[in-house]
């Protein structure tokens, strides 16, 4: 049997985060691209991308193509075909702004400019797109994802920021508002617009992810029927703007506004952001682009990160959590994989040091949020008090607050100037 041990959710006064100066260097793991030979066929700018059961299927944000394409990479013949056109039509498609597999064959795709969403099958090469159906939504929105309960989450451009839909796209609630760094921000009513992302589901369709284009933003959401739970919140950096200056809704962002999550996805184990963290004025690429790829999982905790060998805008992941696809200019805007290392989504078994000052806020709380994972076979008792003991003498380096551990029970508790943590080991 193996064993993980999880510090989960740690939660204790800001004070003492600046009392705990054990912080340890982190490994870096830079991963190595691999071109997709695609023949004669070209990428335009882009889009995101979607992945179910060796097929890929990516919208392109190029004006002057086809708006979908399709390729089998584990195929003998790695040929990219297009599908689908831009227009007014009944199955046509204006502006596709967000792409999920809804199962096997079937897809569905966000049109932002008309407010639909359309399902349709993938069509074989050289056949017609026919959209089976479509759902119009009431009010205005940049991004839809499709739910395990026959229904939809949109990402709004008003003041609430999450659409909940019914099957016909009729309004059954709306939640949550958007991130803010103060009550000042907090009363501008039009910062929806400085906080427009991405939002992305698991297969399972019972999660989803927000992520932020601005700042260092990041959302996790448990995805129930007519509700929506919040299980995690990473905000650490907030997008400078200001209200544009003529009569249009919307925001002008400062050139030290930084450029966040560019591309997320999401699998039933973890969820993958790419982060750029480049200042917007320094960025030239036509897409956002980022190096950095980091791993959570669906606690919102970091399980690993690595460094890309090339910059990237949009990606998918497959099945197994072993293989990556993604947009990168090369120097030209090409399809590109990466290889994780032993499979190492599958069981990873690098601990994750400690780092004892990353912040989450949960449920509008301050959190601290840390994980020790340990993976062992038949680990005795003995050996499991030893990590008990390793990790209480790291949190006590230079706290003079007593650390009480239970490794039973997940369970986060401060009272009678002590800190109680309960761990679980499974």
């Amino acid at each position: 049997m193996k064993y993980k041990l999880f510090f989960f959710q740690f939660l204790y006064l800001s004070i003492l985060c600046s009392c705990i100066n054990n912080k340890q260097e982190k490994s870096i793991v830079i991963l190595k691209h691999h071109l997709i030979d695609i023949g004669e066929n070209v990428i335009g700018y882009g889009g995101f991308l979607a992945q179910n059961q060796g097929s890929i299927v990516g919208l392109d944000f190029a004006p002057t193509v086809q708006p979908f394409f399709c390729i089998k990479p584990y195929g003998e013949s790695q040929t990219l075909f297009r599908f689908g056109n831009k227009g007014q039509g009944p199955d046509d498609f204006l502006w596709p702004a967000s792409i999920q597999f809804i199962n096997n064959q079937t897809i569905g795709a966000f049109d932002m400019m008309s407010g639909t969403y359309n399902i349709f099958s993938i069509p074989s090469e050289h056949e017609e797109l026919n959209i089976d159906k479509k759902i119009k939504f009431q009010i205005q929105l940049s991004k839809v994802i499709k739910t395990a309960f026959n229904q939809y989450i949109g990402l709004s451009v008003k003041e609430e920021m999450f659409l909940l839909a019914d099957s016909s796209g009729m309004t059954i609630n709306t939640f949550f508002e958007y991130p803010y760094k103060d009550i000042d921000e907090r009363q501008f009513v039009s910062r929806s617009h400085a906080y427009q992302g991405v939002l992305v589901t698991n297969p399972l369709k019972d999660k989803f992810v927000y992520s932020s284009f601005h700042g260092e933003i990041i959302h996790f959401y448990r995805i129930e029927n007519n509700n929506i739970e919040t299980i995690s919140k990473i905000e650490k950096e907030y997008p400078i703007y200001r209200k544009r200056n003529d009569n249009y809704d919307g925001v002008e962002f400062n050139i030290n506004t930084k450029a966040g999550y560019i591309a997320t996805y999401a699998t039933n184990k973890f969820v993958y952001a790419i982060f750029s963290g480049v200042k917007i004025s320094e960025i030239k690429s036509v897409n956002f682009e980022g190096e950095i790829l980091r791993i959570f999982d669906w606690n919102g905790v970091l399980v690993k990160e690595y460094i890309l060998d090339i910059p990237c805008s949009y990606l998918c992941v497959s099945d197994d959590d072993s293989k990556i696809w993604a947009i990168a200019s090369n120097p030209d805007i090409a399809l590109v994989s990466f290889d994780f290392e032993n499979k190492q989504n599958n069981d990873i078994q690098t601990q994750k040091k400690p780092d004892l000052n990353e912040s989450q806020l949960i449920n509008g709380n301050s959190v601290q949020q840390h994980t020790f994972e340990i993976t062992n076979e038949g680990m005795q008792d003995e050996e499991k008090q030893k990590i008990l003991d390793s990790i209480k003498n790291q949190l006590m380096n230079g706290n003079n607050k007593r650390i009480d551990i239970n490794a039973d029970i997940i369970k986060d508790t401060i009272a009678d100037n002590t800190i109680k943590i309960q761990l679980k080991l499974k």
